[in-house]
Formats: structure tokens, sequence, C-alpha cells
């Protein structure tokens, strides 16, 4: 009986499948369109007249509606799958300054009056990057004008648009990356924590070769102990001892028995890692857009690009063991005052804190720091975009309230599972005190908790007007 339903299950699950993968996209109408990405040659650009300034740009466009333009009905039919679909309204440019004035002089000044057509001032992420960028503002009122010239001589003769376009950064040959504050804070914090770990290793090593406890061997040493407070702290930083205790067995029956929860961590991570690879694919610029918006209309393309929402499974973890440490607590003392619970919760709070932030605060502090660009004209884009805005908002990530304030300029933007793992630690470890302190209520309380975080994704989709399932989209 059960294995007729799953052969029925598995055929209607494959037949939907089927259905889903069916979109053909007619390419006949899909290179009428310009490309997304339009760059000219980088490295050339500011090495070929190497001992004269040359300037670089990238600059976002948007197209204007043209309604007597093929190329403008094709992007309006392609771009109106927005869950599958690159919004081909926005287009990028790199320019290389120089050529751009050869290509406006060899048109003619007539032709190049009537070029020009605006700025792209109405584009939220856009305004995001200019806000970021405001060291940019000086080429912005140099450039603008002549770079939407340029970009509208390309697009009007080929496809017969026009559009408004906008500055995001420039670059030059002669940029040199300044040692500021900020990375020489991080050149000093890393040569300290350097001395840190080779004094720590060192006098770890000295302790093994002048032992205290005969009972302890050699062979043994760094996988026990230290006897004293001041040798704890000396030796927490040595390299060996904290290599034997990232690889030593559980301690315990509980650690044993949790001992499953790693191959289950290993595929999580694994598929996030997967999915994160897979969004590079949407960020860097690509010539050939249309395999990876065919892909999206795939399941197997689908689950790809939505692999990320397997990090929910690590929320899962996080309950779990607060639940059982916090069982384990109370098996020890069943009957907690009022100033016991106070204190608890501070201090599940406080060692949380600290042993999330220090490391976390560390990376914060890498990600902010300026580097030469080595990787070509979307190095700024991605990289230094992140550079800037962990400058700016890096003590709203030490704060862990990312995803609720100047969540548009996000300091790792991976960090948002932090910040919503500690409210939900928070919450979840209050709600296991309310239930220890009245378990008479123990199971209304879960009860109406559980109800409430079901509906809420519902009328936050609703009244947000957001889609009820996270599909990541390509732009």
């Amino acid at each position: 009986m059960f294995s007729k339903i799953y052969i029925w299950l598995f055929t209607a699950v494959s037949h939907i499948a089927f259905i889903a993968s069916g979109y053909e996209m007619n390419m006949t109408e899909y290179f009428k369109m310009p490309n997304l990405y339009e760059f000219d040659d980088y490295d050339r650009c500011l090495q070929e007249f190497s001992k004269s300034r040359e300037t670089y740009c990238f600059v976002r466009a948007e197209v204007l509606p043209q309604n007597n333009s093929e190329a403008w009905h094709a992007i309006a039919e392609i771009s109106k799958y927005n869950k599958h679909h690159f919004d081909h309204r926005h287009l990028y440019f790199g320019l290389c300054l120089r050529w751009c004035k050869d290509d406006l002089a060899e048109a003619g000044v007539d032709v190049v009056k009537e070029l020009y057509t605006g700025l792209l001032t109405n584009n939220t992420k856009l305004n995001t990057y200019v806000n970021l960028f405001t060291a940019e503002e000086s080429n912005r009122q140099q450039y603008n004008t002549i770079l939407n010239q340029c970009i509208n001589l390309k697009l009007l003769p080929s496809y017969g648009l026009r559009a408004v376009s906008m500055i995001e950064y420039c670059e030059t040959n002669h940029t040199v990356v300044e040692m500021d504050t900020w990375n020489l804070i991080f050149y000093a914090v890393t040569f300290v924590l350097i001395l840190l770990v080779a004094a720590s290793s060192l006098f770890d090593f000295y302790l093994k070769q002048t032992p205290n406890d005969k009972d302890i061997s050699k062979e043994d040493h760094y996988k026990s102990a230290v006897a004293g407070i001041g040798n704890k702290l000396c030796v927490s930083f040595s390299i060996t001892r904290n290599w034997y205790r990232l690889n030593q067995e559980p301690v315990g029956k509980l650690g044993r028995d949790l001992r499953f929860l790693d191959c289950f961590k290993f595929f999580c991570m694994f598929l996030v890692v997967f999915a994160h690879t897979n969004w590079i694919l949407y960020e860097g610029a690509i010539s050939n857009p249309q395999d990876n918006e065919r892909l999206l209309h795939t399941v197997a393309g689908t689950l790809l690009i939505s692999g990320g929402l397997i990090t929910i499974t690590f929320f899962v973890f996080s309950g779990l063991l607060l639940t059982i440490n916090w069982i384990a607590l109370t098996k020890q003392k069943n009957e907690l005052s009022n100033m016991e619970y106070v204190g608890l919760f501070i201090k599940f709070n406080l060692f949380r804190y600290l042993r999330l932030t220090i490391p976390y605060a560390f990376v914060i502090l890498l990600s902010g720091v300026y580097f030469e660009n080595p990787g070509g004209p979307l190095w700024r884009h991605i990289v230094e975009r992140e550079q800037l805005a962990c400058r700016k908002n890096w003590w709203v990530n030490l704060l862990y309230i990312n995803n609720y304030y100047r969540n548009n300029e996000k300091c790792m933007l991976q960090s948002w599972y932090l910040a919503s793992d500690t409210f939900s630690f928070i919450i979840s470890l209050l709600l296991l005190m309310m239930a220890h302190k009245w378990p008479q209520i123990r199971n209304w309380l879960f009860g109406c908790v559980g109800g409430f975080f079901y509906v809420l994704p519902g009328f936050i989709a609703y009244f947000g007007e957001y889609d009820p399932f996270f599909v990541p989209s390509p732009q």
C-alpha cells in the first residue's frame, strides 16, 4: 500500500518538475537587446598611456521606454519574469574616458548635443552605492554628462534606445591606497595576535619540557589542562594546544550522543557554500546571461540558487543545543529565584556575546581594510562596497541589529544569520525560563508562541507585499 503511494507521489512530483522546466526562451528576441555588461578593456585603458593620467569609470544605466524600438519590446517582455531573469533595463558599462572622448569627437558636435539624456537618480540599489562612494562626487560632476553621451552613442544607432546613467566610481592609473587609521589598526592587531600566538606556543612548549605534574607524560601535555589560572591564560593562544582541542573527542555522554549532528552540519554547510558559489555567477559580469536565466526555469536551477535556505537548519541546531544546556542546568537545581533567573539570563547572553563578538570584530576589521585593486573594473563594486559599509556601520554589526538598522548598507551581508540567531537566542531563552518558572502554563505558552510565529510570516508577507517564499532573483 505504502509503496504504491510513494510511486504515485514520485510520479506526480516528477511530472510537476517536468512541466515547471518547460519554459522556452525566444532567443531571436533575446539577442535584440543590448548586452547587460559592456566593458572597455580595463588593463589597456590604464596601461597603454601610463605616463598620462587615464580614467576608467564604472557606470550604471537604465534604458528609457521607446515604443518604436524592437529592442525595448524585447526588454519589456523578457524582464517581466523578474524571478528568473535579469532586469534588462539596467545596464552596466565600463568606459575608458580617453576612448569615450575619441568616439564623441568622431561623431561630431551636433550629434553629441542630442545624446545627453539625464542622470539616473531614482534607483534604490544604485543610490546605496552612491551614498557609500561619496569620494566619487567630483568624478560624477566632471564626467557624468560625457559618459552618458557615450552610452547613448552606443545604444542609439544599434538598438534605437536611450538611457539615463550615473557613475558609480572611477579608477585612474595613478591611484595610491593610503595607509589610514583603519588599516593601521588592523595591522597592529594582527601583529599583536601573531606575537601572542608565538609567545603562548613557546611558553606551552617550555611547560612541556619542565612538567610540574609527573603523572602527565610529555605526549599528553597538550591534551591536559595546565595548573594555575596564570598558566591557563598564558597557554590560551598556543597553536599546538588549540589544535588538539579542535580535534579532541567529545567529552562526556552528552557530547558523544550529539556527535550525529556533525553529519548534518557538514551537509548543510556544503549546501550553503554551494548556493553562495552559484550566486557569484549572478554578481559578476557575464556575457551569456541567458544561460543562467534558463537555468532558473528548471527545478534543479531553483534548488541550486535557493540552497541558502538550508541555513534555517542551523537555527534548529542552535535551539536544540540551548534547550539541552538549559535542561542540564535545571536538573542540577530545579528551584530558582527571580534573581537567579536574571543572573542566568545575563550569564548566557554575555558569554555568548563575548564568544561570538571577539572573532566577529576581527573579521569586520579585516573586511574594512583597503587593498589595491587587483581584480579589474568590478573589484570596487563588489569588494570596496563592503569595505566602506564596514567602516561606516561596524558598530551596527557588533550590536547585532544589522537586519533592522541600515540594512541597505550591510557590512558583511552573510552576517544576517548572526543577527537573527542572536535575537532568536534571547527570545528562546526567555521562553525556556518562563516555562520553567510556571510549568503549569508550559503547554499553552509553547502552543501560543508556536502559533504566533507560524502565522506571523503570513502577515508580514501580505501587508509588506513580499513573496511568501524566498526565491532569489538574478538581480
